[in-house]
């Protein structure tokens, strides 16, 4: 997923952009790199919270060990990685 498609997803269904869209694409396809998981995969969970059927990231409606451990990655190539 680009950065315009996020950015256009994001203001049809929220109305507004807080984020950085260049850091977001780029952190979900580091994210997604080596894992078997699109991009969009990665953008969903983070911004939705939508689970990656591919993987364990939750149970009972809650994150699991790995669905946080790829929240803080996702962290890290957004603020740090760039």
């Amino acid at each position: 997923m680009k950065a315009k498609q996020m950015h256009k997803y994001l203001m049809d269904n929220y109305g507004k952009v807080v984020h950085n869209m260049d850091n977001m694409e780029y952190a979900c396809k580091q994210v997604a790199k080596g894992r078997d998981i699109a991009p969009k995969d990665i953008f969903f969970f983070m911004i939705e919270n939508k689970p990656i059927e591919s993987m364990y990231t939750h149970s009972y409606g809650f994150n699991t060990r790995e669905g946080r451990a790829l929240k803080k990655q996702f962290e890290y190539f957004y603020y740090e990685g760039n």
